[in-house]
């Protein structure tokens, strides 16, 4: 049997020096054209320079008697996507309005336990965001 054992090690002496000459191979320059360039992300939010993120973070306007009083006074409530943070928020409002918040606050609406007809169910929870602006300025849908 170990007559068969050195046979066995050459192979696995081959195999390796195979592997290390492919790695060594030389590989084909490609010139400034053919290399595709990889598109820049902003580091907090991970989404790509350019690209619009408002329709991912902005789920829909908040419409209730509380969010419409708060209105009058420069503050705005949408509901977001359960993901997104305060900068991502700030930067949609930006993206989509052309105007910079003064402040940006985020609430998670946790779900509810409900009974209808003798059943258990839940009201489902989101994430919703109030927006304050500088006096002026007015988001209008």
């Amino acid at each position: 049997m170990a007559l068969l054992n050195i046979f066995k090690k050459k192979n696995e002496k081959e195999r390796y020096d195979k592997k290390r000459h492919a790695k060594d191979a030389v590989k084909p320059v490609l010139e400034k054209s053919e290399v595709s360039e990889k598109p820049k992300t902003s580091v907090k939010t991970g989404s790509v320079k350019g690209a619009e993120i408002a329709p991912t973070v902005l789920v829909s306007p908040h419409i209730t008697e509380k969010a419409t009083l708060l209105a009058e006074k420069g503050v705005y409530v949408f509901k977001i996507s359960p993901r997104s943070n305060k900068s991502m928020v700030s930067q949609a409002i930006k993206e989509m309005y052309g105007i910079r918040p003064r402040k940006v606050s985020v609430i998670n609406m946790v779900s509810k336990k409900r009974v209808f007809r003798g059943h258990i169910g839940a009201k489902v929870g989101y994430k919703k965001a109030m927006v304050y602006l500088k006096e002026g300025d007015k988001i209008e849908a």
